[in-house]
């Protein structure tokens, strides 16, 4: 029996790209403080987004730590690439 492909999922519009983009933003700069409990109705104030449209991007205070953390592992991997050495030690070091 053939297995039916998975659907893409659909492409944000650019408003919708624009406002998860704030939110992470605003999620970054609010968790930047180790001692801060930032609730996920404070996040949503400080990117000027509606609660509903936070939910909608990130259903739980989880999933929005998750995708802030895979865009700092990200940065770090791009960022990785980018080193030029001789060996992976000498890479490393630098």
């Amino acid at each position: 029996m053939a297995r039916t492909p998975t659907p893409l999922p659909a492409a944000r519009r650019v408003d919708a790209e624009r406002n998860r983009e704030r939110i992470l933003d605003a999620a970054r700069a609010a968790f930047a403080d180790p001692d801060a409990d930032v609730s996920m109705a404070e996040i949503s104030r400080r990117a000027g987004v509606g609660s509903a449209t936070l939910y909608r991007n990130f259903a739980t205070r989880r999933e929005l730590l998750e995708a802030l953390y895979v865009d700092e592992i990200d940065a770090v991997c791009q960022a990785a690439a980018t080193i030029a050495g001789d060996s992976p030690g000498a890479i490393l070091v630098a």
